[in-house]
């Protein structure tokens, strides 16, 4: 078999064909690059470099399009997402628990109400709409203010989920101190099930606490994106660009392990 052959079949451009083939893994891979353009063309512009600056921007611009188009109905997955959470009861009577599940439906309906506002300027600003450009600033407006209250909410509830999640790891040590009390009254078979177990929930509570702690990086940093577009910050284009573009990687991260976790099995 040819060198190009080998190339085209490796697992690692299967495993990258398969999230390209799903609409959220082609938008990270386009907001990754679009939050590139925009802190190359911060760099070329502070450098002088004005006309390789207006190329960069003139892509970023063009794949902040193109991602408007494949989110068009996400205002209404994240609708379903905060009805079947609302629909879901609360099985944990702790606080920290509660204030998570709250918190979690009002950033789905938060972030179907940005997505909404984005879908209305994307028409709008391509005249499918007949809306005038005061009122298109104001609805962009409204957009980013939604984005904001979403990423702080779900900060609120990823905070939440890490406090309850702490209390659910001191229960599980507890239980496995008494466990090992009461190991030498139990059959050997018994003694390997419970502890294969009790490994098992170890590496699932580590995996959750992983996710949330992912999940918390992220919305540290994409909080200041939205908060700079509303003038309540003032970072520069070139700290944007590095803040979008660490997010993004991360996104593909995730959507990258949960493709090999599926081959796997």
């Amino acid at each position: 078999m040819s060198f190009v052959a080998q190339t085209l079949l490796h697992p690692k451009v299967n495993q990258t064909l398969a999230v390209l083939a799903t609409s959220l893994g082609r938008e990270k891979v386009a907001r990754l690059f679009q939050y590139l353009s925009r802190l190359l063309a911060w760099y070329f512009a502070r450098r002088g470099s004005f006309v390789t600056a207006d190329r960069f921007a003139g892509l970023k611009e063009g794949l902040a399009a193109g991602r408007k188009v494949i989110r068009l109905v996400k205002p209404i997955e994240f609708l379903q997402t905060a009805i079947k959470l609302t629909a879901r009861p609360v099985t944990t009577s702790g606080r920290a628990g509660q204030v998570a599940h709250v918190t979690q439906i009002g950033r789905q309906v938060a972030l179907a109400g940005y997505y909404t506002f984005e879908m209305l300027v994307w028409l709008g600003t391509n005249r499918a709409l007949r809306v005038d450009k005061d009122r298109l600033t104001r609805l962009n407006r409204l957009a980013f203010k939604c984005w904001l209250t979403g990423i702080s909410l779900s900060l609120i509830s990823t905070g939440s989920s890490l406090v309850k999640l702490r209390a659910d790891g001191r229960r599980f040590a507890l239980a496995n101190s008494v466990a090992r009390r009461e190991y030498q009254e139990k059959s050997p078979e018994d003694r390997v099930r419970e502890e294969e177990e009790r490994r098992e929930k170890g590496r699932a509570l580590l995996a959750q606490r992983q996710t949330l702690l992912s999940q918390l990086v992220m919305d540290s940093c994409d909080f200041w994106i939205p908060a700079t577009t509303l003038g309540y910050t003032n970072l520069n284009e070139g700290v944007i660009g590095v803040l979008g573009a660490l997010t993004s990687y991360m996104a593909i991260q995730i959507q990258w392990r949960k493709h090999a976790s599926a081959a796997r099995k």
